[in-house]
């Protein structure tokens, strides 16, 4: 059986990737130094697919429907499980839901083929029942609750309600327990028969296990399968407004210490020159130069104990940019007049950059050691990109000093949304 194998240049490592009849496209990165394998299975829909079109016909679904399905979806029948086939085998399995996509996960160390092969089933059968789907609705609206005790969850929802009007990433993933118990046999059928098909599923497995052998398996599995013609859905995107709904709000909870939440909103479009790569590529490296771990800034902040931690993270959400700080401080007025004042000034040396950029290359061939953060890294690259990006090194070689400069210089950060939890008095 031939591969084609996708050559990452300048580290001397290959992914094999083959694409079946039906759609479902396959990723295999071994390991020869290690004893496990690691396999999941990637749906292409996540919580933000409420609103879809196929075709010329509107769809609209609950919120919570991915995460719920994610849930249900381990039953096989009405008296087997996929806990209980992996049990047997000495595999664990899991799944998780985020935004974009739904991963189903299997991990372990022998008859690697057996066990995808089993993945493929359980994800791929269409087993559901009502009900199965109104005992499930109970623990689901419990785990949300859960949810509402992680002060640091709730808040990040919380600011993405205060920075976004329309856009749908400012709903949790579970859906909210009203959500929860509107999700009906139906929604969860709709949306089973139109994003769970191979043509809209990718696979990656990583770790020791013979390439060709898991291959063939996986081909002749999905050839005697029957799958009705993969009509792809549209995600329904409403347009949003580029101001932040509230530049500041307030509120007293059950916290020991002051929370400070700020995001900013940039528009995707300011960013001219720029794709979505370069982007993420950029912004990394500014942050981590102006408020990462080994940062002046983060040092000085720390000495003085006006923090007692500080975080940061960024995304891209359809047509902004998005970075969020998050930061524990009694000093709220001192922290938010020094992190603007920064941000007003961001900026990065011509010296800091080359050796961030050096590091940046160095740690490429590191991170080529663990086999589940190998899956991750390959799941980010195809849901990001619809790709593997081979020239990690080379894009990493090629970036120029005066390009971050003009980076800076479009980088729009006027729109702000200022978040606080406090202790209840």
């Amino acid at each position: 059986m031939e591969m084609n194998e996708i050559k990452l240049k300048g580290i001397d490592e290959s992914i094999y990737y083959d694409e079946c009849d039906n759609g479902l496209k396959v990723y295999l990165w071994v390991k020869k130094t290690v004893n496990t394998f690691y396999g999941t299975l990637s749906v292409k829909y996540g919580s933000i697919y409420s609103d879809f079109k196929v075709g010329n016909k509107t769809y609209n679904t609950p919120c919570g429907v991915a995460h719920f399905l994610e849930h249900i979806k381990f039953n096989e029948s009405e008296d087997m499980e996929a806990q209980d086939f992996y049990k047997k085998t000495g595999c664990d399995t899991n799944a998780f839901t985020t935004f974009d996509y739904t991963n189903y996960q299997v991990f372990g160390s022998e008859e690697c083929s057996k066990n995808i092969v089993h993945l493929l089933d359980f994800v791929q059968n269409d087993y559901f029942t009502k009900s199965i789907i109104k005992d499930e609705k109970g623990i689901i609206v419990e785990e949300a609750k859960t949810t509402e005790d992680n002060p640091y969850t709730i808040m990040h929802f919380n600011l993405l309600n205060n920075m976004f009007y329309n856009e749908p990433h400012k709903k949790i993933i579970t859906g909210e327990p009203e959500d929860i118990q509107k999700i009906s046999y139906e929604d969860i059928k709709l949306v089973f028969n139109t994003f769970y098909h191979p043509g809209n599923m990718f696979l990656i497995v990583t770790g020791n296990f013979n390439p060709y052998e898991v291959m063939e398996s996986i081909k002749e599995n999905q050839n005697n399968k029957v799958f009705n013609k993969f009509i792809k859905p549209t995600r329904i995107i409403k347009k949003e407004n580029k101001r932040v709904v509230k530049k500041y709000e307030e509120l007293e909870k059950n916290v020991s210490v002051k929370k400070i939440k700020l995001g900013i909103k940039i528009p995707r479009k300011s960013l001219k020159g720029f794709d979505d790569l370069h982007i993420r590529t950029y912004l990394n490296i500014l942050l981590k130069a102006n408020f990462g771990g080994t940062s002046d800034f983060r040092d000085e902040l720390l000495n003085k104990e006006i923090i007692n931690e500080m975080a940061y993270s960024y995304d891209i959400i359809d047509d902004f940019v998005t970075i969020y700080f998050t930061v524990e401080s009694d000093y709220k007025e001192e922290v938010l007049k020094l992190l603007n004042e920064k941000l007003d000034n961001i900026s990065i040396e011509e010296k800091t950059f080359k050796r961030m950029k050096k590091a940046s290359i160095a740690s490429l061939i590191l991170d080529y050691e663990d086999v589940e953060y190998v899956n991750e890294m390959l799941q980010m690259e195809i849901m990001y990109y619809d790709k593997i990006i081979d020239n990690y090194k080379e894009i990493y070689e090629n970036l120029k000093y005066n390009d971050i400069l003009e980076f800076i210089k479009l980088l729009d950060l006027k729109e702000k949304s200022v978040l606080i939890y406090k202790p209840k008095k």
